[in-house]
This record gives C-alpha cells, sequence and structure tokens, in this order.
C-alpha cells in the first residue's frame, strides 16, 4: 500500500483543476493499494477556504466528507466568490441529505477548526507553501499530470 498525501484548499483553483485526476486515480488504484488522505491548508487570500474546509469537516460529522469534497470542487465557481458561502454550503448538506441543524452546529466546532488547523500547521512543517501539495509515503511529489502521477504511483508500488 502507498500513501498519498494532498494539501488542498477547497477554494484553490488549481485544487480544483487536479480533483478530476486525484479521482480518476482513486478509481485507477484499489483501496488496498492506494490511501488517499486529504489535509486542509485554506491559503489566506482564499476568503472562503475556511468555511469550505468547515463544511467538510461539519460534513464528515455525519459520513459525508467524501460527499461534500466531491461538492465543493465540483462546485467551485458557484460559491469561490460568494458572500453568502456558508448559505450555499448548507444547501450542500441539504442535497446531500445531512441533518441541517447538526450541520449548523458542527460547522462551528471548534474541534473542527483546530483539526482544519493542525493540518495546515503540519503542511508548514512539511514545506509546503502551495495547493495543491502532494507527498507520496511522506515524500514530495510533483506530478503535472494523471500519466505523471500513474508512474510514480506504479514505480513506488513496484509495478
Amino acid at each position: 500500500v502507498v500513501t498519498l498525501v494532498e494539501y488542498g484548499d477547497f477554494q484553490c483553483p488549481a485544487c480544483a483543476s487536479y480533483y478530476p485526476i486525484v479521482e480518476q486515480l482513486i478509481s485507477s488504484y484499489s483501496s488496498t493499494t492506494l490511501r488517499f488522505i486529504s489535509r486542509h491548508f485554506p491559503l489566506a487570500q482564499h476568503g472562503n477556504a475556511m468555511p469550505a474546509a468547515q463544511a467538510s469537516e461539519a460534513a464528515d460529522k455525519q459520513g459525508k466528507f467524501w460527499e461534500m469534497y466531491t461538492m465543493l470542487y465540483e462546485n467551485q465557481k458557484n460559491w469561490e466568490n460568494s458572500k453568502t458561502a456558508e448559505n450555499i454550503f448548507l444547501g450542500y448538506a441539504r442535497d446531500l441529505g445531512l441533518d441541517e441543524s447538526k450541520f449548523l452546529a458542527d460547522f462551528d466546532l471548534q474541534s473542527a477548526k483546530d483539526k482544519i488547523n493542525n493540518d495546515y500547521k503540519s503542511g508548514v512543517k512539511a514545506g509546503v507553501n502551495s495547493t495543491p501539495t502532494f507527498f507520496l509515503n511522506a515524500k514530495k511529489i510533483q506530478p503535472r499530470s494523471f500519466d505523471d502521477f500513474k508512474t510514480i504511483l506504479d514505480n513506488a508500488l513496484g509495478a
């Protein structure tokens, strides 16, 4: 098993452009071969990045992190510059069948904010200075395409 970690920012255009590549990777390798971990790295210049991360964590409290992750990236253009992004995220929660009052309560949990900040700090410590940044088995990699990823992963798997 190889572990691929992505430090991402839901509001980052580059992260959104890598999203389909990552999805393709996840569907191309079995979970016994590839473990994918998403870590939060909300950039200060992206005003809705932290609330988006909070939305993903609130969804996680109801077992729907990956579904919210998908909604946030696939609909980034709809909320990235919105003054009412939190309302949009509540709509996504509704679309995912989440308990709305629980989602709203969990959205503001200090523990969720702490997890996001701890992810960010671990990224800084690991040398992350832009998003997305990927690590394969704790080694920073810089793939530019699905084929780059596949080559790197296959080499790591000894294929």
